[in-house]
């Protein structure tokens, strides 16, 4: 009989995983609640990821660093990658707006205490003008690369004629993934990888207008009533520091799926045994007691509980004297859901304090469940467990595009501003990595992907580049002979400027 274990021998260090990690776009199955986020009505909320430790695949290629000519034609590939500067663009497109834009990077230190420069002020500037002899009253969106963890530090402050505007936020589907993005699956099961480590990536996300569509299209529901145990009363002999408990049943796979919360480790087998398993809380650990098996579909029967002197569940391993209070319950799984997405907050301290409402991110953590875990008719290898840890932890730090969606009325003959501020992370190469692009710091921006604008001009701009060296580029910047002003040709999808500090 084949049977599959597997056992986290981390779990009591997870709080201090905090490396990221990244997946795929989503494509929406159901449609019930609009997702979206009227910014100034937001909650506040830490995330950290707790499972997400791998980051992406790639490696830097190309020409060498020299004195920060035009001639390298790409960009370097680098081990983080940010994500492009998007441009502006119109719910719906109208040929009577006319666009010019201007892109400015500014390198001034952020505090006088600051050692070097890292990451750039960007102020993405439009004006829009309308040809046409009626006011124009219309939507505009604009995009941006970023996490739900760090979304307080990569939300752009939208204006609008030099007045601040409050967009509504909607979260576009995962955009990057541990290797990049899956495609379609093949028919011998594997799956088609797309790179997200340069902006052609995204450019292969974004094009065809899918992904922004879903975007602003309702979230799915977890409108299932499920079977909930619930784990309390922990008890262990005080001298095993790692005495587990584990809750054992056969099931039939067809008509039975478990999630599970809190636990540790886990036995399959094919003819539908399980087995999970996690170490008994200690009074001090009291934030990590939280333990809950969902049951979807058919319940479960009869079921056992054993007690082991440590996580290896094994004959000749028990231990007496361990015990829970297990309590059985049915409920909604939204209801269960955002409890677990609440006790995770709790339970995770993080210095990245995004701002997201419950209601958007249990969206997302609904929609992952759809596409990706076990409610996916599909269901990926490393969710087929249903550790919902992983899929709240994942859907906090991996990458996604994020739309803020505002009106605007453009005059008859006249002419908006709209401007958005940000601070911009740059891509870059680990220091341990042993990268010829170490200490170098790549940004790049798209001119079209995603817009349907029409640019009559555009136009990108340095500031305050006393503390930086221009290493590759293709805007056409010379620090050398004063040119911190360019212009910028329409026709070029992808502009790429990477510097280097200067000590």
């Amino acid at each position: 009989m084949k049977e599959k274990k597997i056992f986290d021998a981390l779990t009591e260090v997870r709080d201090q995983y905090v490396e990221e990690a990244r997946t795929t776009s989503l494509k929406k199955k159901q449609a019930f609640t609009r997702k979206r986020w009227t910014i100034a009505a937001a909650s506040l909320f830490v995330m950290l990821g707790i499972t997400a430790m791998t980051i992406r695949n790639g490696f830097p290629f190309g020409g060498n660093a020299g004195s920060g000519g035009a001639g390298h034609t790409e960009g370097s590939i680098f081990m983080s990658y940010a994500g492009p500067v998007f441009p502006l663009t119109l719910k719906a497109s109208d040929d009577d707006i006319i666009a010019e834009r201007n892109i400015s990077y500014d390198f001034s230190l952020a505090t006088e205490e600051s050692l070097r420069v890292w990451g750039a002020s960007v102020k993405d500037s439009y004006i829009l003008s309308n040809s046409s002899t009626s006011d124009k009253k219309i939507m505009a969106v604009y995009p941006f690369a970023g996490s739900f963890m760090e979304l307080g530090e990569q939300l752009p402050v939208v204006s609008v004629d030099k007045h601040q505007v409050l967009p509504e936020l909607y979260a576009g589907g995962y955009s990057g993934g541990f290797t990049g993005v899956y495609g379609s699956d093949n028919p011998d099961g594997s799956e088609n990888i797309l790179q997200l480590d340069s902006w052609e990536g995204y450019k292969s996300l974004m094009e065809d207008g899918n992904y922004q569509n879903n975007a602003f299209s309702p979230y799915p529901e977890l409108s299932q009533q499920v079977t909930v145990y619930t784990f309390t009363g922990f008890q262990a002999p005080e001298e095993y520091d790692a005495a587990t408990q584990a809750i054992s049943f056969t099931i039939d796979p067809d008509k039975t799926m478990i999630m599970q919360y809190g636990f540790n480790g886990g036995e399959y087998r094919e003819d539908g045994f399980r087995r999970f398993s996690y170490f008994v809380p200690r009074p001090e650990q009291r934030h990590r007691s939280t333990k809950l098996l969902i049951v979807i579909g058919d319940d479960i029967t009869d079921y056992n509980l054993e007690g082991y002197k440590n996580g290896a569940c094994e004959a000749g391993n028990e231990l007496e004297g361990v015990s829970a209070t297990v309590t059985r319950s049915v409920q909604d799984l939204s209801q269960v859901m955002r409890q677990l997405i609440g006790d995770f907050f709790e339970q995770y301290d993080s210095e990245y304090v995004p701002v997201v409402s419950k209601d958007m991110f249990l969206g997302a953590v609904t929609e992952f469940f759809y596409q990706y875990g076990l409610l996916s008719e599909s269901v990926r290898d490393r969710y087929q467990y249903g550790m919902v840890e992983d899929i709240i932890s994942e859907t906090n730090t991996l990458d996604r595009v994020f739309y803020l969606e505002f009106p605007i009325t453009v005059p008859a003959g006249g002419s908006i501003t709209i401007t958005a501020d940000m601070h911009k992370e740059p891509s870059y190469d680990f220091y341990c990595s042993g990268s010829d692009n170490k200490g170098i710091q790549g940004y790049d921006m798209v001119t079209r992907l995603g817009s349907n604008l029409l640019f009559a001009r555009l136009t990108a701009e340095l500031i305050s580049t006393e503390r930086i060296e221009i290493v590759r580029q293709n805007f056409g910047f010379d620090l050398s002979q004063g040119v911190t002003r360019v212009e910028l040709s329409p026709g070029l999808e992808h502009y790429y400027l990477e510097i280097r500090p200067l000590e």
